[in-house]
């Protein structure tokens, strides 16, 4: 796959020489606003893939996850289905969903916590993926980047639009959108509606159910208001329920062992006690009785030190899988008698609306209000045990692998805006944001039990409350640029976050035994408090050599909260997690060639991170059993300091006035330099150390390179269009360890069609090689012996469908 790389390094450039174009690159004439201004996209000193609206629909992306494969150097997956987000963007990610995320969604400048895999992109004007440190001018969870969608608004034309899509794999859709004037040029409306199905590719054996089952419907509505010359304003509402089934993954074999042999690999990927997995030596030791750490003189158990540790790439093919939907197909808690139904996947609806106050108070001076409000329920019914087993081993109690959580997520926000006139050399805008955000929760783990008798009977779910959490965030901020000469510009920005981070005022229960914080024979709640305070500034320097080159310089600091881990009876020093802070430097340059027919960007950056969050594994004592039973659970912790550093470069060239070449690629060199993490030491005889290794989730190589063709037919009046969209990532490690990981993939998409006056029909087909290659994955335990394994994320396979689309 390495000769893949300089060809796509190469093609937009050695494409263009036959050109004899018409039209300029779309560089030239894209406005973009990731600076919170209008600017010609070849003019921002940022780098931005923007995709409009129209490329959104004729490369048939419909959803976050599908524009990342589309935009190099970025990553955000379906691992968990469409819950838990985990965004990677040059090489920093987050692994656990809890922890704040380095990129966030923006819809029409509004912050979404949650819910971004659900997110249609069928009524998009357009969308920008912006990298490198965003926080400046766009606050919380955008330390590494952001994604600005914007949706179509209310015209004073009267337009619509209709789309039905019909594919295999029991996919299908609809979606609507029309605009209505209604006073003049004043009032306007835009009403937009979608249904969408996808039957899911993978069975499972347990029901003969298909797996990764997703259905969406969305209503909005936006009305746009303009009294005055001088005053507008815009309110949005929109609706939208998802209802998943359990998303497409499974777990890796271990190898079989009876009376302390090996009788069987069992098509394991777990390699031996003492054998070499990627030029690192497994050396697994037991844990220190004192301090529980990991410690090279305590030797393992001997079923841990047979079963080795699970070590390289899924080897899991075909299309069926086992998972245990039977139990959660319809559940009555027996303690209140409420019958849930079905529980297993996803069932969330989301609520959300906005209202956006402009205010021009003559000589271009311009006041901005927008308030948003966001509320989301969740539940989510799952089989742990990815494998369709029931009860966890009898030495940690028997209980379910079967969990039910039920969440409420209410979010809002406030920002004011001034902003001087664009017209002069000193330009400038200024403003505060405002975040609010309240969760709460109930959790069933485990939503079945063993009666007297043994059978397998519901157990009384009782809605357990979890910790609830509380942030209060406010945020000033400022811009200020100044144009020394046409050719040089300077810009400061920066903002002062003081964020309010609070858990707990949950009674949990009264605990049977003293663990962490609680303390038996008494109702125990995970309650803290902190408050994380920064400063993240952005110095930009941009030259204009001449009007087709600008070359820019950027030293940014991007921050972003800590938190807490509320397991009931952690110990006290993994309860809270602190703040991690990046400090980055860009340098890039953008460049029409050609006549005005091709652009050529390029840019490299260096982000050294501090105070680095990632997953890490805790013992914990449950306190709500009289037996205190101790087992690991999942937490976040600061492991340390980290580099990441590479380039990017993309070009796009209008070959002829039918053909259209684009190429990018990113380089991404993402390494712990500093810092311990638990399960190393477990793994390497006690070193604990994470120096070096490959920051998770991040390939250093991933590339997409386009063509797209559009000819006349004859004199009908229509065309002929055709699209090939070829996309690779090289391999993604799963954890710290650089143990566990995804292989290489290279997804090739392809449509054509016909297209008249308003009218146009595609047929396309998707992961046209049927790459099967997983996604990603995790560390994880056996269900059955609680040795180690992994569980490997399944992509979607092989796609054809049709798509009819007309414009009214």
């Amino acid at each position: 796959m390495r000769s893949f790389k300089p060809l796509l390094l190469c093609s937009a450039i050695v494409a263009a020489y036959p050109a004899q174009a018409q039209t300029a690159p779309e560089g030239n004439t894209v406005t973009v606003t990731a600076r919170r201004v209008g600017e010609l996209l070849q003019d921002v000193p940022l780098t931005i893939r923007a995709l409009s609206g129209t490329e959104l629909q004729e490369k048939g992306i419909a959803s976050i996850s599908e524009l990342s494969l589309y935009t190099p150097g970025l990553s955000y997956s379906q691992d968990f289905g469409r819950t838990q987000e985990r965004p990677v963007i040059r090489g920093i990610s987050a692994l656990r969903p809890e922890a704040p995320q380095p990129v966030s969604v923006f819809i029409d400048g509004v912050y979404m916590r949650d819910g971004v895999l659900g997110v249609l992109l069928d009524d998009a004007q357009r969308v920008e993926v912006i990298k490198g440190p965003q926080s400046a001018l766009y606050g919380r969870a955008t330390y590494m980047g952001a994604i600005n969608y914007i949706t179509k608004k209310p015209g004073n034309v009267a337009e619509g639009r209709i789309s039905v899509t019909s594919a295999t794999a029991g996919e299908t859709s609809i979606f609507g959108a029309f605009t209505l004037p209604m006073v003049t040029d004043k009032l306007s409306a835009r009403f937009k509606f979608k249904s969408s199905e996808f039957g899911g590719q993978y069975t499972n054996t347990q029901t003969g159910n298909k797996i990764g089952q997703e259905s969406t419907d969305s209503v909005g509505v936006a009305v746009s208001f303009t009294p005055t010359k001088d005053l507008d304003a815009s309110f949005t509402f929109d609706k939208s329920n998802d209802r998943d089934g359990l998303f497409a993954a499974t777990i890796r074999t271990i190898p079989t062992q009876v009376g302390g042999v090996v009788t069987s690999q069992a098509g394991t990927t777990n390699a031996a006690n003492g054998a070499v997995c990627d030029g690192k030596t497994i050396n697994i030791v037991g844990n220190n009785a004192v301090t529980g750490l990991p410690d090279a003189t305590v030797a393992p158990t001997a079923a841990n030190r047979l079963n080795g540790w699970p070590c390289g790439p899924t080897t899991f093919t075909g299309s069926t899988v086992r998972r245990n939907e039977t139990d959660l197909a319809n559940y009555t808690d027996p303690k209140t008698g409420i019958n849930y139904g079905n529980i297993a996947g996803l069932d969330r609806g989301i609520h959300r609306s906005t209202f956006t106050l402009n205010y021009n108070f003559g000589g271009g001076y311009m006041l901005t209000s927008q308030t948003a409000h966001t509320r989301q329920y969740a539940n989510l019914g799952a089989d742990q045990s990815y494998s369709g087993v029931q009860f966890a081993p009898a030495f940690v109690g028997g209980s379910s692998w079967l969990s039910y959580n039920r969440d409420i997520l209410k979010y809002s926000s406030q920002e004011f805006r001034v902003q001087s006139p664009v017209d002069r050399a000193l330009t400038w805008l200024a403003g505060v944001y405002f975040y609010k955000e309240d969760t709460e929760g109930l959790t069933g783990n485990g939503v079945i039990a063993r009666n007297a008798a043994g059978a397998v009977v519901a157990a009384p779910l009782g809605l357990t409350p979890v910790s609830a959490s509380h942030i209060r965030d406010a945020a000033p901020f400022a811009r200020v640029q100044y144009e020394f000469s046409k050719a040089l510009r300077m810009s400061l920005e920066g903002r002062y976050t003081s964020e309010q981070v609070k858990v707990g005022g949950t009674p949990l229960g009264t605990a049977l035994v003293t663990a962490g914080s609680c303390v038996a024979g008494q109702v125990c709640s995970i309650n803290g408090d902190r408050t994380f305070k920064d400063f993240a500034p952005r110095l930009t320097v941009d030259f204009k050599a001449n009007k087709d080159l600008l070359l820019y310089g950027q030293l940014a600091k991007g921050t972003k909260s800590g938190g807490f881990n509320t397991t009931p009876g952690l110990p006290a020093a993994n309860f809270a997690y602190d703040g991690e802070t990046v400090k980055a430097a860009e340098f890039g340059m953008k460049s029409i060639w050609l006549g005005g027919r091709a652009s050529i960007n390029a840019a490299v950056f260096q982000n050294d991170i501090d105070g680095l969050q990632l997953s890490n594994i805790s013992t914990v004592v449950n306190p709500f059993t009289a037996s205190g039973a101790t087992t690991t659970t999942t937490i976040v912790n600061n492991v340390g300091k980290a580099r990441t550093k590479g380039f990017e470069i993309e070009g796009r060239v209008r070959a002829t006035d039918w053909l259209t070449v684009s190429a990018n690629y990113a380089y991404t060199d993402a390494k712990a330099v500093k810092g311990t993490e638990i399960t190393n030491g477990t793994v390497f005889g006690g070193n604990t150390s994470v120096a070096g290794f490959t920051l998770p989730r991040s390939p250093k190589d991933s590339a997409a390179v386009s063509f797209a063709l559009d000819l006349p037919v004859g004199g009908a009046g229509m065309r002929f269009f055709a699209t090939t969209d070829v996309v690779y990532q090289s391999r993604r490690y799963a954890e710290i360890q650089n143990m566990i990981w995804a292989d290489p993939f290279t997804r090739i998409n392809a449509s054509l069609g016909l297209k008249g006056a308003g009218w146009r029909v595609t047929g396309w087909v998707k992961n046209a090689a049927n790459d099967d290659t997983s996604l990603n994955g995790f560390r994880y335990l056996d269900p059955n012996t609680f040795r180690r394994t992994a569980v490997d994320f399944l992509p979607r396979l092989r796609q054809y469908g049709l798509t009819a689309a007309y414009d009214f």
